[in-house]
């Protein structure tokens, strides 16, 4: 009878595991610094942990396929399945109040946070670096630029305000009006 010998990448410490927790904890701190910056719901150690999560899942799928004993093991399976769970806990960030949609780009930094996750845990560490850099450029410099547009349309006398996804305040009255 075959025996499992006790493993563990903590026990049979290499440096290819510290490198992956050093980037892991570079990339998901930078995107959950500017969210924590930003005074948002997802920062530093959720978005830490959420990368951290996604990372184990398929590491250790990957050791799993490349043990003998762990036949149906495949890491393609287990990605899958972290982009549905991370799907879920993202939807939860999404509210709805008074016919606004809110939450949308937190969970969209979950979403992506996850990847990183899971582009580390591959060993894509060049990678996971840019899409981390993207992603900080796309929330803070687009946040600019929409910030930018938006006040350029108010500043041509428009007399409306808009004031979240498809709804817009008319300054004349109380009046809302929407719009796609």
């Amino acid at each position: 009878m075959h025996t499992l010998d006790y493993k563990s990448l903590f026990l049979n410490i290499n440096g290819e595991f510290f490198v992956q927790i050093l980037v892991l904890l570079f990339c998901a701190g930078l995107i959950g610094l500017e969210r924590q910056i930003s005074k948002k719901p997802s920062g530093i150690r959720t978005s830490i942990l959420i990368a951290l999560g996604s990372m184990l899942f398929v590491k250790y799928s990957i050791i799993a396929g490349q043990d003998n004993m762990a036949v149906n093991a495949d890491p393609a399976r287990v990605m899958g399945q972290v982009v549905s769970g991370i799907g879920f806990l993202g939807a939860g960030t999404i509210m709805n109040r008074q016919g606004l949609v809110a939450g949308l780009t937190t969970a969209s930094c979950i979403w992506v946070e996850a990847a990183i996750g899971a582009v580390v845990a591959l060993g894509y560490y060049v990678d996971a670096v840019i899409f981390s850099l993207l992603c900080v450029f796309v929330l803070q410099g687009l946040s600019k630029l929409e910030v930018w547009f938006r006040l350029s349309k108010n500043v041509k006398g428009s007399g409306r305000v808009r004031e979240g996804v498809g709804r817009f305040i008319n300054e004349d009255s109380e009046s809302d009006s929407y719009e796609d």
